[in-house]
């Protein structure tokens, strides 16, 4: 579940990976009650599902309760590459961070509905439009290895569809 519903979120996926490693050993020491183990398990799929990633902002929630779950990915990307190395846009704050998750989004949600015949076109518009916007903050070779995850992201959700 973890491998297939959080593909296009590799950030979630590293973290309840690690949590399910977590689970599993806790467990361990449930051996003689199997009601505690199903329900540890029970509750780990829950937040699974919901895409519960502790330290995430509440931002990408709306009012109604709806996940924006490819902003949240793409925020998880800031997470994932530049979070152990101190050079690398930690001095950002996680508001600027959380703006250029929905920023990234929003390119990409124009980029698919503008090109949606050519794929390649897809990731043109993509790189060319973030480029400059991750730029400023990150740097060259940084946003480069942004956009890359980005495109990984979108390729997998155009090949879902």
């Amino acid at each position: 579940m973890i491998e297939q519903d959080l593909a296009d979120d590799p950030y979630a996926q590293e973290y309840f990976s690690n949590l399910l490693k977590k689970a599993i050993d806790e467990t361990k020491a449930m051996f003689d009650a199997p009601v505690k183990q199903y329900m540890l398990f029970a509750d780990f799929e829950q937040e699974v599902k919901e895409r519960k990633v502790k330290g995430m902002p509440s931002e990408f929630t709306d009012t109604d309760g709806k996940l924006n779950k490819h902003a949240q990915a793409y925020f998880g990307l800031f997470k994932q590459l530049f979070e152990k190395d101190t050079h690398t846009g930690s001095d950002i704050d996680e508001d600027k961070l959380v703006k250029h998750a929905f920023d990234i989004d929003e390119v990409v949600k124009t980029a698919v509905a503008e090109f949606s015949i050519n794929p390649s076109e897809i990731e043109n518009a993509i790189s060319v439009k973030l480029l400059p916007m991750l730029f400023a903050d990150f740097g060259i070779e940084n946003a480069q290895k942004l956009i890359e995850e980005v495109l990984k992201i979108t390729r997998l959700g155009l090949s879902r569809q």
